[in-house]
């Protein structure tokens, strides 16, 4: 599941991977997510034992967004 695809580093099984930083740069780089219909977004960051939903998130601001939600974790 967390194993990159061969043919794209970017993609696990079901699960988008943020090992290049290539989505959100201020995620860390163990992060994983989901990506639905709508703008719908599942954020897991086990580092920080955090799991983020968000629903209908404009895609310019998901980024700033999870670098703030991170920051608050200590």
């Amino acid at each position: 599941m967390l194993a990159p695809s061969p043919t794209n580093p970017d993609y696990g099984f079901l699960w988008w991977l943020n090992r290049r930083h290539s989505f959100y740069k201020t995620a860390p780089a163990g992060s994983v997510f989901a990506l639905g219909a709508g703008g719908n977004i599942i954020f897991v960051d086990r580092a920080h034992d955090l799991v983020v939903v968000m629903r209908w998130m404009d895609s310019a601001a998901v980024d700033r967004f999870l670098g703030l939600v991170i920051g608050a974790t200590g």
